[in-house]
């Protein structure tokens, strides 16, 4: 594999990971409120936030196994855009592990302890946490272009669509609309990835590492890449199906 094709291997994976995980950080972000039938918002019932947690749950783990596996290309493989990356955005790096942290915490803990107090805490960690993780990734584009005002523009879009992602996906998992919104929304938070990656690609590509590493790395990719796929064909069938109690058993 020459620099062109781990370039777009990375652009893919990090693609994937928008698209499965943007779900859960716009699920997430409106876990408290949503909009009702007239209009006004409303805050939603504990039963309610299982099952938009069960709607886009098995989108989370997937998601980051496509998150791990375009850190491994980057640093693998482009170890100087890493770095130049790191050095011009640390703080928001450094922002958005925190808010995934923060945001995975709140899912796995929210149900492990009764009582309203313990729940309501976790789901508003959550909320902020979804919400942080979103823009710090745009502002991280942004940080890519080498622009403050993109960095502030993307992060506000990531906030944005992954919200209308978010929606999408727990409507289509309760029979509410069909696949179509899905699919537009996953166009719309994969969009910023993509443009990203042609403006950044001639940086990209001239900073990888040898190419006998880039070849020994190929062997390992060839190995990953058919568990990563399936892993994600996996997660958007369990999608696909209506929501059902099963589901919600965890959340």
């Amino acid at each position: 594999m020459n620099a062109s094709a781990w370039a777009v291997l990375l652009t893919v994976l990090v693609t994937g990971w928008v698209v499965l995980d943007g779900a859960v950080q716009g699920a997430g972000a409106t876990l408290l409120q949503e909009h009702g039938q007239d209009g006004k918002e409303r805050r939603r019932e504990p039963a309610e936030r299982r099952l938009v947690l069960g709607a886009v749950g098995p989108l989370l783990l997937p998601g980051e196994v496509w998150l791990i596996a375009a850190l491994g290309v980057l640093i693998g493989v482009f170890p100087h855009a890493e770095a130049d990356l790191l050095r011009a955005g640390y703080p928001v790096a450094i922002t958005l592990v925190g808010s995934w942290a923060l945001r995975d915490a709140g899912i796995w803990l929210r149900s492990r302890r009764p009582g309203n107090v313990w729940r309501d805490v976790w789901d508003v960690v959550l909320v902020v946490a979804s919400i942080t993780l979103a823009g710090s990734w745009g502002a991280l584009l942004g940080v890519a272009w080498g622009s403050g005002l993109a960095a502030l523009a993307l992060g506000i879009a990531a906030v944005v669509v992954t919200r209308l992602h978010g929606d999408a996906v727990v409507a289509w998992r309760l029979r509410r609309s069909g696949p179509l919104p899905v699919v537009v929304t996953s166009v719309m938070v994969a969009a910023p990835v993509v443009g990203t990656a042609l403006a950044a690609w001639p940086r990209l590509v001239h900073g990888t590492v040898s190419e006998p590493t880039m070849a020994a790395l190929g062997v390992v990719a060839l190995v990953v890449l058919p568990v990563v796929l399936a892993l994600q064909v996996a997660a958007w069938w369990i999608v696909s199906r209506p929501l059902d109690s099963r589901d919600t058993l965890f959340f």
